[in-house]
């Protein structure tokens, strides 16, 4: 039998109950508008410079004929390509942990071709420096072969990267990927993800993706990579003590004391190409890796209460952050690394800012010439 005293009582309670659990589920975006300003003020600046970096390395290059020969020379405008193309869809990536977070109001088009252009730039990169390394390392071991590599097939080996990676990244990145509303209530990876992100239902088919796909098209590249480094750091080594063996011989029966300067001048080469290698494959790490272990960790930890939402989105950031200043950092690498760049970037930089005063200063002169005559016809208006 009810007790009809105590009723009243149970749905006063049940109704303070409802309305405790409603405000305690209230969605709250794990931002606020100071994380909105720190993300625009660390990724714009970004895409800025890094468009522009890209862009005038590749002319530095192009327009080069010291530079424009060498087989080396024509990955890293592939490369620049590769970064200059993230650049410009870097962009998306701010607005879409921002504001594009809960709604993206961009068409699901572009929300699929931000992804597939990421996600197929990457894998061209990892892939490009594995080659560059090989490169470097055959120079080293085999010059005599090394010699017999020609730019056309330097470009068959880049058509043919960009081709491999545009069929397993960016085909199957554009299908995974869309912008839709993500459901904040259910505890559910996708939950805790952008509007423009993995759609839900390809979470099992992508989470076997990043185990293969990344293992082959990232990690394994790194790995030989680092093997590819230290193999050319021993040869290097090697050959830098049997020339000091013979030039010490030379010199104990010639008496000389002479200091060598074409080992001085081929151990600055040596320097260079190692400090080049070194970087390129130290932004890589910086960038890529963290980005990857990111992957894995966000689809196999669904984030439950605001604090793990919030711990999630700034990760998400962070690593972004770092891939995009790899990626920026890489043309300063190669000025860096090359005395050849650096002179030819100088030389470039120069001509642009003569081109820059003279149009200028054409501009003030057909302005001024504009100027005297709109007066002196207005002076013979006058006098008619």
């Amino acid at each position: 039998m009810m007790n009809v005293t105590n009723a009243p009582m149970d749905v006063t309670a049940t109704t303070e109950i409802i309305n405790f659990n409603t405000t305690q589920n209230e969605y709250v975006p794990p931002f606020d508008t100071a994380g909105v300003i720190l993300t625009c003020i660390v990724l714009l600046p970004l895409a800025i410079f890094g468009i522009a970096a890209n862009i005038v390395t590749i002319v530095v290059i192009m327009t080069s004929p010291k530079l424009k020969t060498s087989v080396f020379n024509y990955f890293i405008v592939s490369l620049c390509v590769s970064d200059l193309t993230s650049a410009i869809i870097s962009p998306l990536f701010a607005y879409r942990r921002t504001w594009g977070f809960d709604f993206w109001a961009w068409s699901d088009f572009l929300c699929r071709l931000a992804w597939g252009l990421d996600i197929w730039t990457s894998y061209v990169t990892s892939t490009h420096i594995l080659l560059f390394a090989m490169l470097r390392f055959i120079s080293v071991q085999w010059p005599h072969s090394f010699s017999a590599i020609k730019s056309r097939h330097a470009k068959v080996a880049i058509s043919v990267v960009w081709l491999c990676a545009f069929c397993i990244g960016f085909i199957p990145f554009v299908y995974w990927f869309g912008a839709s509303k993500r459901d904040r209530s259910i505890n559910s990876p996708s939950s805790k993800w952008p509007s423009c992100t993995l759609n839900a239902q390809w979470i099992p088919q992508f989470k076997l993706y990043t185990y293969i796909g990344y293992c082959i098209m990232f990690y394994l590249p790194i790995c030989l990579v680092v093997l590819l480094s230290i193999m050319i750091w021993l040869k290097v080594y090697d050959m830098r003590r049997t020339r000091q063996k013979a030039i010490t011989q030379a010199r104990r029966a010639t008496g000389s004391q002479d200091k060598a300067p074409l080992e001085l001048k081929r151990r600055r080469k040596e320097n260079q190409i190692m400090l080049q290698l070194s970087l390129i494959v130290g932004s890589f790490l910086f960038g890529y890796v963290p980005q990857t272990v990111f992957h894995y960790y966000t689809l196999n930890n669904p984030a439950i209460t605001d604090a793990e939402k919030r711990k999630d989105w700034i990760l998400g950031s962070i690593v972004y952050m770092a891939l995009r200043i790899s990626e920026c950092l890489n043309p300063v690498f190669y000025n860096l690394a090359s005395s050849k760049m650096r002179k030819e970037t100088k030389k470039t930089l120069r001509a642009l800012a003569t081109k820059l005063k003279c149009w200028k200063h054409a501009g003030d002169a057909s302005f001024t010439s504009s100027g005297t005559g709109v007066s002196s016809s207005a002076g013979n208006h006058l006098q008619l």
